[in-house]
């Protein structure tokens, strides 16, 4: 990793520029008169660089509790929650007096999305005597409709195979247990229970010996699942397998239509009603659940284990399905008479991960406060500003799109649709901007000095994009651009993990601001009350300097790092 970057002030750069005279012989070099044309953008910028004030730490807040809201139910890919925010940022840019530059004198970009969707699962038990199997249940699961199972994780393939018992499913020699040796794990589904029993003395590393049981039994041992007694009571479970049904017709292995999907997780993990445990284990009550789960959390006697004669068959009953969906574009347009017609798109991904698994409070929905709520509405008030400048009379030389994309989470699909249909040609496209995780303090700066970015991009591709920036930044916030992950090997790869890949890999130079990583990444807890909203605004203040900067260059950014032609090539 790079050491911390810390820039230089080039104020006096701009005062020296600043108190420049605005003439010229015609002994002067061509380096020399763009220099001077560049002076008389520089006091334009100047006055531009106050309507940066509009940007609020208040107002940045006030939208990120409606697109990081309960509400919108984590603005999932082919989910509801999804088509709101596209509606919610549709208006916000109308009242904006933002132009619409979708379809049909619309805000939205219409495209169609394939996926797999699984409508029901089917389970059916049949029990094993010597070479015979007979039928003795069946049932199945849809959405809102639960079943004796559900699925903590996969079970989008159908799966079947026999049952067998492993106890806790653990094995380690320091403690001297090894639940995993009285059970025939290959190719037959594994019942274990979740955790010690609460009346036994765990081992010190529990915690680490119960994390790793599914990556053994499932990838080293080769067993089809897992089925989790999970539950003590009917009651308790009846509900969670309610709450876990609303993710039965999720889309998964979302896609553009040329291109392959997945076909779902081979494996599949799943919670077992008490009922169904108690006649799987061939036992009589739920007390004897009970009482087997403390005696085998104390003991790895094989004589404690119960065989189980049974066969478990899992349908899954799944189509492809096409998910309609839309980017969402504004537009403000450039009053130079010949570089309105180029335009810098700014982007950011105003999806995330919808509903899905709950954690362990059981919050299900993943709100994206910062993955990219922050990118989301730090984009929407960069589109308000400039409009409301040009309004006031301070129009930019260049226009500004302002893109917001839709199933980044699924492989960049929205920017990948988008830039393979571009609004305005590719050819037109100066620079990407893009947001994306711009709201938080990650593991490096918390509790130092927090007023930071990290930048990917700009100086290993265009050296002119990367001096407007530091100019910009000089200007304004001055805030500590890292470019710790601004490197081609860095072992992150950030710079092609996020849609502005989509503008640089048909060589336009693009600028990835972005606040690093943390723990709430892909959680229920990525939440709004965890994004300092006065580091938010300077950080939106930056993108809007620097949006100015480059609008008003005379000189159009190019690329010029050869490593990334090469790389990109």
């Amino acid at each position: 990793m790079l050491n911390k970057t810390l820039l230089t002030s080039l104020t006096g750069l701009f005062l020296f520029f600043g108190l420049s005279t605005a003439c010229y012989s015609q002994t002067d070099t061509p380096e020399t008169t763009t220099a001077l044309v560049a002076t008389e953008s520089d006091s334009r910028n100047i006055d531009l660089f106050e309507f940066r004030s509009i940007i609020t730490a208040d107002l940045l807040e006030t939208h990120l509790e409606i697109i990081a809201g309960d509400s919108l139910m984590g603005r999932g890919t082919g989910q509801e929650g999804i088509d709101l925010a596209a509606d919610y940022l549709a208006s916000m840019l109308e009242k904006y007096n933002v132009a619409p530059m979708g379809d049909d004198g619309t805000y939205f970009q219409h495209f169609d999305l394939k996926a797999m969707r699984t409508n029901e699962i089917v389970y059916t038990l049949s029990a094993i005597s010597g070479s015979d199997t007979t039928e003795v249940w069946t049932e199945s699961a849809s959405r809102f409709s639960p079943s004796e199972f559900y699925n903590d994780f996969g079970g989008e393939v159908s799966i079947s195979g026999g049952i067998t018992f492993a106890g806790l499913g653990i094995s380690d020699e320091a403690s001297g247990i090894n639940h995993i040796q009285h059970a025939d794990i290959r190719n037959n589904w594994v019942v274990l229970f979740r955790d010690y029993h609460d009346d036994a003395d765990a081992p010190e590393n529990a915690e680490l010996l119960l994390q790793n049981r599914a990556r053994q039994l499932l990838f080293q041992m080769g067993a089809r699942g897992l089925l989790i007694i999970d539950h003590s009571d009917t009651e308790s479970f009846e509900h969670e397998a309610m709450r876990r049904s609303r993710l039965i017709g999720k889309p998964s292995g979302i896609r553009l239509p040329d291109r392959g999907g997945r076909s779902g997780f081979a494996s599949a993990v799943k919670s077992v009603s008490p009922d169904m445990a108690v006649r799987l284990l061939g036992l009589d009550s739920h007390e004897e659940l009970d009482e087997l789960h403390r005696n085998i959390s104390q003991s790895d006697d094989a004589s404690l284990f119960p065989e189980v004669a049974f066969y478990l068959s899992s349908e899954a009953d799944r189509e492809e399905a096409t998910l309609p969906s839309k980017n969402v574009i504004g537009f403000v347009e450039g009053c130079h008479p010949e570089l309105k017609d180029e335009v810098i798109v700014m982007s950011a991904h105003y999806d995330h991960m919808g509903i899905g698994q709950p954690d362990e409070n059981g919050d299900m929905i993943y709100n994206g406060a910062d993955d990219n709520g922050s990118g989301t509405v730090t984009t929407l008030l960069q589109a308000k500003t400039i409009q409301r400048a040009k309004e006031e009379g301070h129009c930019l030389d260049r226009s500004i799109m302002f893109l917001f994309v839709t199933a980044e989470e699924h492989g960049l699909l929205g920017s990948r649709y988008y830039s393979d249909n571009p609004v305005i040609p590719i050819e037109q496209t100066v620079a990407n901007f893009n947001l994306d995780m711009f709201g938080r303090i990650d593991y490096e700066y918390e509790g130092t000095d927090e007023d930071y970015i990290y930048i990917i991009g700009a100086e290993i591709i265009s050296s002119d994009l990367d001096r407007l920036l530091k100019q910009a930044n000089a200007q304004t916030e001055n805030l500590t651009l890292d470019m710790r992950y601004n490197d081609l090997d860095d072992r992150n790869q950030f710079y092609r993990r996020s849609d502005h890949w989509n503008f640089g890999r048909l060589n336009v130079p693009f600028i990835f601001f972005f606040s690093g990583l943390h723990d709430n990444y892909h959680t229920p807890s990525d939440t709004i009350d965890l994004i300092p909203f006065d580091l938010l605004e300077k950080r939106a203040r930056l993108i809007y300097s620097t949006l100015v900067e480059v609008a008003n260059s005379p000189v159009r950014p190019v690329v010029d790092n050869e490593a990334f032609i090469e790389r990109t090539r």
